[in-house]
């Protein structure tokens, strides 16, 4: 989404306190760690970042969840592999196996198995953890957390975007370059003081 808006590391940890959810902080803290489109990220299930009870040290976005159609492996952080531990203990205790969505709905699919929560219901989840800190309008989304872990790697990185496509799956630096066009405030503020 093309007018999201990147969060600050202050933003990030306002929104993170704001829930006492473990399920909604776990998709917050692999949304804004792994940079996985939402649609990857809700399609994500125990087996895919754990295997007897013990969390991976990366998780892959599978290749028809991507929109380039390719698979997509980040590393995890010790921040998502706590985040992780208690979600699984969650699940654990809800009855979930392998095949279990991570991010569970109250709901069942129409023959009784479980199912992962909807994009919308996503959407409206983050939407209102954005407006309990005081992020409102239609530049904070989901797919703000993609836009967060893309400015956290190019400021990182020293600008290297080539980082930054690699960190987000893109197969193009156009796509690349289009993330980042929040990133004009440099751009603007030496254009302002240049003086003749």
């Amino acid at each position: 989404m093309k007018g999201a808006s990147p969060l600050t590391r202050k933003e990030i940890q306002k929104v993170l306190r704001a829930t006492t959810s473990i399920r909604e902080r776990a998709m917050l803290v692999l949304g804004f760690t792994t940079g996985f489109r939402v649609s990857a990220l809700l399609s994500l299930t125990v087996e895919d970042v754990s295997t007897n009870g013990v969390i991976h040290n990366r998780v892959t976005a599978r290749a028809k969840f991507a929109k380039t159609k390719t698979g997509h492996t980040v590393i995890l952080n010790s921040d998502c592999k706590k985040a992780l531990e208690s979600l699984l203990e969650w699940l654990k205790a809800k009855g979930a196996d392998d095949k279990t969505p991570l991010f569970l709905s109250r709901r069942h699919q129409p023959c009784g198995a479980l199912k992962a929560i909807s994009r919308q219901r996503c959407h409206d989840i983050l939407k209102g953890l954005f407006a309990m800190v005081g992020l409102v309008g239609g530049e904070y989304s989901c797919h703000s957390m993609r836009k967060s872990l893309a400015k956290f790697v190019y400021d990182t990185c020293g600008g290297r975007i080539e980082k930054v496509a690699a960190a987000l799956g893109h197969r193009s630096l156009q796509s690349t370059i289009s993330y980042l066009s929040f990133n004009h405030s440099d751009l603007d503020d030496a254009l302002l003081s240049m003086r003749f």
